[in-house]
């Protein structure tokens, strides 16, 4: 493909991994944790694109999408991902504000789980690869060459961020400090909630009025 075309297509790529979303959050609160756990994390959201592409590849996604309230329904679970992780940071910051408690600390999911249900169930991610991924693609002899190419640079053009936002964040240092991951578990538990919350209800109401 040309290389405008593919210079395009990083831009469109960069501008959406730099809107701050569900991914951020998990990819920062796992950042304060240690670097294995950020690289789960990694590897989970990377898990969740590569299911994405797959499905875009076959065809899936766009025959998804075409199905009347289906991207609704993907929505709903979406939400119900996020309103499940979100809950469960927020009891785990909680607990940890706690300077003693006689109860176990909640278990949460490992970091790997997280990030590939998140990004699996994100409709943004959907929208990305039905939208804006096909413009880029054409119909020629030169189609899959150019789906490959497009395909394995939004997996490992993601990997390059989220790994350059946790060695930010490791070189701040803010894993070092107990009230950081703590205030980065609150918030993010927070901001979870209401964005799952706000795909919910958008959901719902789209569902109600086909």
């Amino acid at each position: 493909m040309a290389l405008e075309s593919w210079a395009a297509f990083i831009l469109a790529l960069l501008v959406t991994l730099a809107v701050p979303g569900p991914d951020l959050i998990l990819v920062l609160n796992s950042a304060t944790r240690g670097a294995r756990e950020a690289a789960s994390t990694t590897l989970g959201i990377l898990g969740g694109l590569t299911l994405h592409t797959l499905l875009a590849v076959a065809g899936v996604t766009a025959l998804l999408l075409s199905i009347p309230g289906a991207l609704d329904i993907v929505q709903v679970l979406g939400a119900g991902v996020l309103l499940w992780m979100g809950y469960t940071m927020l009891r785990s910051g909680l607990h940890r504000s706690q300077v003693a408690s006689p109860t176990a600390a909640p278990r949460t999911p490992t970091g790997f789980v997280r990030g590939f249900a998140t990004n699996a169930t994100n409709p943004k991610a959907l929208l990305f690869f039905a939208a804006i991924l096909p413009q880029f693609i054409g119909h020629d002899e030169h189609t899959t060459i150019r789906t490959i190419t497009l395909c394995a640079t939004i997996i490992l053009g993601s990997g390059l961020w989220w790994g350059l936002t946790i060695l930010l964040v490791r070189t701040c240092g803010l894993q070092r400090h107990a009230w950081a991951d703590r205030a980065i578990t609150l918030l993010g538990g927070a901001a979870l909630l209401l964005i799952g919350g706000g795909l919910l209800a958008t959901a719902i109401h789209h569902l109600m009025t086909i």
